[in-house]
């Protein structure tokens, strides 16, 4: 996988399988807000208009094809487990036709090491959280996938999605593993 950094703009811009993985953290513009809106919309992405809004300020990488078309989006969201601790909560959506091999996994990887160092103003969180809504990603072989990026299987929600996590700051994550997660709501994390 090829993996660099961008000739233009600021040093956490990448480049990977041919796309630009654009940060834009904690500093989202009307007009980058508008074209992730658009994209959900277009691409039928079943968010309800006001998780829509609310994400498309919480996106971490816009990822662009060479021409410059918006072709996903990367975001978290800050949530407090039961007991506590803080985490970003990720999540990710490619256009159908831009699920190219091993982009997915480039885009979570880029979002999960850009946040490791970065600095939240509300303080740093313990460390990011993957609940894989797709189904697809639950099968044995992206399993492994995510076991070989350095993801910690914690196990699953109530509702039977499987949930990996990168603790920041923990060398031993399965000493903190918790078994069924508990999410308190998004947005109560401050």
């Amino acid at each position: 996988m090829n993996t660099e950094t961008a000739d233009s703009g600021p040093a956490s811009n990448l480049l990977s399988n041919g796309y630009l993985l654009e940060n834009v953290y904690l500093r989202t513009t009307d007009a980058q807000r508008s074209e992730i809106l658009a994209l959900w919309r277009d691409e039928g992405a079943g968010l309800s208009r006001v998780d829509a809004e609310r994400s498309s300020r919480e996106a971490v990488f816009l990822v662009r094809r060479r021409s410059g078309e918006l072709a996903g989006v990367s975001n978290v969201a800050l949530v407090r487990l039961k007991g506590g601790k803080r985490f970003y909560s990720f999540s990710l959506f490619l256009r159908p036709r831009d699920r190219v091999p091993f982009l997915m996994v480039k885009v979570c990887d880029a979002t999960r090491d850009f946040l490791r160092d970065f600095k939240h103003p509300l303080g740093q969180p313990e460390g990011m959280l993957n609940v894989n809504e797709n189904h697809k990603l639950m099968r044995p072989g992206m399993r492994r996938v995510f076991a070989r990026q350095g993801y910690q299987y914690w196990g699953q929600t109530a509702q039977g999605l499987d949930v990996w996590a990168t603790l920041f700051n923990e060398p031993d994550a399965a000493t903190s593993r918790p078994g069924v997660v508990e999410l308190v709501a998004p947005g109560s994390a401050g």
